[in-house]
């Protein structure tokens, strides 16, 4: 063990062991865990509105790929054959699923509705906007998309308006579909 010196004003010594900390040091070591731990509290609520958005994209894109994987394995509609699966972007909140019967039927099976605070910004092509209505099909089998837009992609942009941070979706013509 150690021993530490000590004078005293009045010039007396004393010795004492260096066993534990003194006050200054566990007030340096409280004031370092607080600061920590309010740049931690406030990451993580950040953290929190990222992994909502990040959710609400992965929504989307699993939206599209429904509608895909029915048309891809041959799903009726209403017991009929089944002309194509849909997505329509019918406003900036709300997807709705619906399948088109051999008859030219339309019915609305399904609706998708995002999040407080995300909204889709905008639907394009890559070259030119496209409105609210525009519907993605899948034809029967192969699975491949066609969009009302009239384009062999379509990019469908989210955004959170808390952060101002955008994601894309993206529906490829081949089927391909991912998140950006």
């Amino acid at each position: 063990m150690y021993n530490v010196e000590f004078t005293m004003y009045n010039g007396n010594k004393m010795l004492k062991s260096a066993h534990g900390f003194t006050l200054v040091e566990l007030l340096v070591v409280m004031a370092v865990m607080a600061i920590v731990g309010v740049f931690t509290l406030a990451n993580y609520k950040s953290f929190g509105e990222d992994q909502n958005f990040k959710n609400a994209a992965l929504d989307v894109q699993s939206f599209l790929r429904l509608a895909q994987s029915n048309s891809t394995s041959g799903l009726k509609c209403q017991s009929q054959d089944t002309l194509g699966w849909i997505v329509v972007f019918t406003n900036a909140t709300e997807l709705d699923l619906e399948c088109q019967n051999s008859s030219g039927i339309t019915s609305s099976l399904k609706k998708l509705s995002l999040p407080a605070d995300i909204s889709i910004s905008g639907i394009t092509t890559g070259i030119s906007n496209c409105p609210f209505g525009t519907t993605v099909t899948f034809a029967p089998l192969y699975g491949t998309m066609v969009s009302s837009c009239g384009s062999s992609s379509i990019i469908i942009t989210l955004l959170n308006s808390k952060t101002s941070n955008t994601k894309q979706v993206i529906v490829e013509q081949g089927g391909r579909i991912y998140a950006q």
